[in-house]
């Protein structure tokens, strides 16, 4: 198993977008659709594909992506605010297939070496508080990450 990582190209973003689709089933449109049914009568991934990759389209320049044997097995995205000397990781995600690899930890540690080569002082990442983000929160609490602030979304039906 040889595993590469490389700057993303437009030609990846369709593999991109169905990791997307694969895994992104733990937040928050996909909460609503099990609280609530479906949200404008279409599937949570309606909502959430469009937001994802508009900003990965955005991005383009800060997508690492990982190879298995040539396939893409995962990406991570990111942004550098080079006035305050921080650095943002923004997705991170492993398709399924390849997970419990060290993939995602592999993935955050690049993206801190290039924090780091830029001269950025701190590094941050959020994620969601549900059981379905507690590997990702595993992972970054390993890589040295510490919670900073929490985030509750709130929702009621306007009926």
């Amino acid at each position: 198993m040889t595993r590469t990582m490389r700057a993303a190209t437009l030609d990846d973003m369709p593999r991109l977008q169905q990791i997307v689709r694969e895994v992104w089933a733990i937040g928050s449109d996909f909460t609503l659709e099990e609280k609530y049914g479906s949200v404008g009568d279409e599937r949570w991934d309606r909502w959430l594909l469009p937001k994802v990759m508009s900003r990965l389209w955005d991005e383009i320049g800060n997508i690492i992506v990982t190879e298995i044997d040539g396939e893409i097995a995962g990406f991570v995205s990111y942004a550098i605010d080079r006035e305050r000397e921080v650095g943002a990781i923004h997705y991170n995600a492993v398709a399924t297939g390849f997970q419990g690899h060290g993939i995602g930890t592999a993935q955050v540690e690049r993206v801190l070496e290039i924090f780091r080569d830029a001269g950025m002082k701190i590094a941050c990442v959020g994620t969601g508080l549900n059981e379905g983000h507690a590997p990702a929160r595993r992972m970054y609490e390993k890589a040295g990450f510490e919670p900073v602030i929490e985030y509750r979304m709130y929702s009621r039906p306007l009926d």
